[in-house]
Formats: structure tokens, sequence, C-alpha cells
């Protein structure tokens, strides 16, 4: 998995996430985040653990680290039991 891919990624479903609406259309920050989240999920259970674990660690580095794992959590669910 490229780190730097999983940046760009993190980055830009935070930007559509925590954006205000003067920033950018909520419209378009819902349909931007579930064509992300819907990418990801197309990805092997492999991948998107892998994935999962290098957003987490990016998340941890952060200062709003806790908001980021969510949004990891929200695009990219663990799968149930």
């Amino acid at each position: 998995m490229n780190e730097h891919l999983v940046e760009a990624v993190l980055g830009a479903a935070s930007f559509f996430e925590f954006s205000g609406d003067e920033d950018c259309d909520p419209d378009l920050a819902v349909k931007q985040l579930e064509a992300i989240a819907d990418g990801l999920r197309q990805m092997s259970a492999a991948e998107q653990d892998e994935f999962r674990r290098f957003a987490y660690r990016s998340a941890d580095a952060h200062p709003s680290g806790a908001d980021l794992r969510q949004l990891v959590d929200a695009l990219l669910p663990l799968a149930d039991g």
C-alpha cells in the first residue's frame, strides 16, 4: 500500500467531512465521501486492512486524530464477524 496515496485519500475525505458550508457545498461533500467509501470498499479485505492500518497511524499523528479515526471507520467499516 502506498502511504502517500493513503494520505491523499484521507486528506480529501477530511476536507469533504470537516469543511464548512462556505468552503464546500454540503451535497457535493456527501457525494464525494460516498464515492471515496465506494472506492475503498472495492479493495480486497487484505488491502482494506492495510489501508486502515496506515490511515490509523496517520490519524494518530494528527492533532484531531480521534476525528480522523472516526472518519476512517465511517468510510471503511470493519466487516461483521
